[in-house]
């Protein structure tokens, strides 16, 4: 499962710009019992250690990584401010119910516009009963709409080829916000599978497919569905049962 989750702010009409709400509640405990690994490409974590990702343990999703982006403001604004020292952390974070054997960051390439000043993907390998399996969680810019998406995502694909975390060696698969339509996937991440079809943004009224969940190597798509709408983050949440060979 992936879900941009806008920092746990909402961002949707007819609620108050900013108002937190805590993503856990909004999946519920059936959708985080049966899920295996989730992505958040828009986490938070504050200065005090407090973060809605603690909650994942209580649904057995007891295996974290997170990687931070930048410092932002969230509360008392009417949008997201990036300040120094801020409220807390942008994050992107990863957790699974199985041991991560391995765990890497990798810098994706610079654009212009970009507000963060390095944005990293982050890789994990889990151990799933004796098969492990590679994951790969990724957040690139929107700004200038296909730019950044494509100069990152193309680096995205030559960073999980030179970790050989691209299916060649093991399953793979590549999870999060592309800012980028479902239909150029294959010229920027060429040989990677899509697993769900469906519009995700925006969320009230989505027009655009720009979360996926990827896959490449010997793992295949059993069912992919967009969940229904929340009235909280700008995205839909995405979610993928997957099959190892």
């Amino acid at each position: 499962m992936s879900w941009n989750v806008h920092w746990g702010t909402a961002h949707v009409p007819g609620r108050p710009r900013n108002e937190l709400f805590d993503p856990l509640v909004e999946l519920g405990p059936d959708v985080l019992g049966a899920t295996d690994v989730v992505v958040f490409p828009e986490a938070w974590r504050s200065h005090n250690g407090e973060s809605f990702l603690d909650g994942l343990a209580a649904h057995g999703l007891t295996n974290m990584v997170e990687t931070s982006f930048t410092t932002l403001r969230i509360v008392g604004h009417n949008r997201r401010q990036l300040d120094d020292p801020g409220q807390g952390w942008w994050e992107l974070a990863i957790a699974t119910r199985h041991p991560i054997v391995a765990d890497a960051e990798l810098p994706l390439a610079r654009s212009i516009s970009d507000a963060v000043p390095q944005r990293h993907a982050r890789s994990i390998r889990i151990d799933m009963g004796g098969r492990e399996v590679d994951i790969t969680a990724f957040h690139v810019s929107s700004k200038l709409w296909y730019a950044a998406p494509w100069v990152q995502l193309r680096s995205l694909g030559q960073l999980v080829a030179d970790a050989r975390v691209d299916g060649r060696d093991r399953p793979a698969l590549l999870m999060g916000d592309a800012n980028l339509w479902r239909t150029m996937i294959p010229f920027v991440l060429p040989g990677w599978r899509s697993t769900v079809r469906g519009a995700t943004f925006p969320s009230w009224r989505p027009h655009s497919q720009i979360d996926h969940v990827l896959v490449r190597g010997e793992v295949d798509a059993v069912a992919g569905e967009v969940l229904p709408y929340s009235r909280t983050s700008d995205h839909r949440a995405i979610s993928a049962d997957l099959q190892l060979r």
